[in-house]
């Protein structure tokens, strides 16, 4: 029974970061395929401190009406929130509204969600697991420090962002030239191999 709850609570602790780690692992593929490219990092560096606004609301009402909420609705509803936005992030993640320029904001306010449940697990998971053993608190620590390796191992399984290099012959106006080719191995579309850009400002093989 023990072991049970030791493996429950290692869970519970993995679920705390564990949906913005699997964003910022699958950046090498992300910024492939939505509008904003590598400027992308910064705008999830954004989204992310902006979600710090539900451990504000969360300690201001604890101090001015203290009492008036507890942590296991508060968790229950963070982890529906998550569930629902993951959920969403597998099917829209890339749709993107045009208004001058392509933009991804289906992506970004979806991982607004998510960073909103992984900052609000910091001032929420913590104080339920005072109900707890004390000693259930490394298997906590544990499980949090999981919620960053587990996606990196799936990231590393599946090839995220690889990238290979390949020469290429082109004889463009009647003059050959060898130029080389960065090319990324995307699992995900069947094995197909994408040529993202070409060196020295040759034209991209797209």
């Amino acid at each position: 029974m023990a072991l049970l709850t030791h493996l429950l609570v290692c869970a519970f602790g993995m679920g705390s970061w564990v949906a913005i780690n699997g964003l910022w692992v699958e950046l090498p593929l992300l910024v492939l395929e939505l509008p904003e490219g590598w400027y992308l990092p910064s705008y999830l560096t954004v989204i992310i401190q902006l979600a710090n606004v539900g451990p504000l609301i969360f300690t201001l009402l604890h101090h001015f009406r203290p009492g008036c909420l507890s942590e296991v609705p508060i968790i229950f509803a963070v982890l529906g929130v998550g569930t629902v936005a993951c959920t969403l992030l597998a099917f829209f993640w890339n749709v993107t509204w045009v208004q001058g320029s392509p933009h991804s904001i289906t992506f970004m306010v979806l991982t607004f969600f998510l960073a909103l449940v992984d900052c609000t697990s910091s001032v929420t998971f913590l104080p339920f697991m005072s109900q707890l053993s004390a000693h259930y608190l490394t298997t906590y620590f544990v499980g949090e420090g999981l919620s960053g390796l587990l996606p990196a191992l799936v990231a590393l399984a599946q090839g995220s962002g690889l990238t290979t290099c390949v020469n290429v012959t082109e004889t463009p106006n009647s003059t050959s030239s060898v130029t080389t080719t960065r090319k990324a191995d995307i699992p995900q579309h069947s094995g197909a191999v994408t040529p993202l850009s070409t060196s020295g400002g040759i034209r991209a093989h797209c």
